[in-house]
């Protein structure tokens, strides 16, 4: 099996259909690692590269079509910035997922997690102000290059997350082999699974199987 180059603005798996069953902007960003629970070699990697990313950016809505395109023919031109935007991108998936996750298990997070997560938090958030936008105020950042543009809104959406009022309750998937976060907004927080259509009809197979 041939690895993908990183900086390829094409998809490592084309037919693939990313899955938004966490809720949420940040939660889902974490989900783009398949099999997340499982130990690493039977892991799917769903960010192979720059062209995943931008793929799961034009799906979730952050980047438009026209700018998708933009995207891609930047990552041609500048092969060695798009390699440093994938490896930024999964070290903030990464912390972020740590974050997240402790959370759902009720405990604080790492403190190296928090950390990555905190400087992307300056980064992304250098340059930002205030404009008005009819009887309201926007928070306006500078654009970036490259892949900021994703990373960016993907930052702000774990700040809102964070940082809310009244907090959501985060769930992890009860196959442990997916360990998949999502937002709980069942009235009884009960929801134990990222997806019933997939871990959890997989899951109640096993059962059945089991008792026969």
């Amino acid at each position: 099996m041939v690895t993908p180059d990183p900086a390829s603005s094409s998809r490592s798996e084309p037919e693939y259909v990313f899955d938004f069953c966490g809720g949420q902007l940040a939660i889902d960003f974490t989900n783009t690692l398949g099999s997340r629970g499982a130990e690493p070699a039977r892991r799917n990697e769903h960010f192979a590269t720059f062209g995943d990313i931008v793929a799961w950016a034009e799906a979730a809505g952050v980047v438009a079509r026209q700018r998708a395109v933009k995207l891609r023919a930047h990552a041609a031109a500048h092969p060695d910035a798009a390699r440093r935007d994938v490896r930024r991108a999964l070290e903030l998936r990464e912390s972020l997922y740590g974050v997240l996750a402790a959370r759902a298990r009720g405990r604080g997070p790492h403190a190296n997690d928090l950390a990555v997560l905190n400087r992307f938090v300056g980064e992304m958030y250098s340059g930002a102000s205030l404009a008005p936008s009819g009887s309201r105020f926007v928070l306006e950042t500078p654009p970036g290059e490259g892949l900021d543009a994703v990373l960016r809104a993907v930052v702000r959406a774990a700040v809102d997350l964070l940082t809310a009022s009244d907090p959501q309750r985060l769930g992890m998937c009860a196959d442990d082999s997916c360990a998949w976060l999502f937002v709980d907004a069942t009235r009884s927080g009960t929801r134990r699974w990222c997806d019933m259509k997939s871990c959890g009809n997989r899951n109640k197979v096993r059962r059945f199987r089991a008792s026969v």
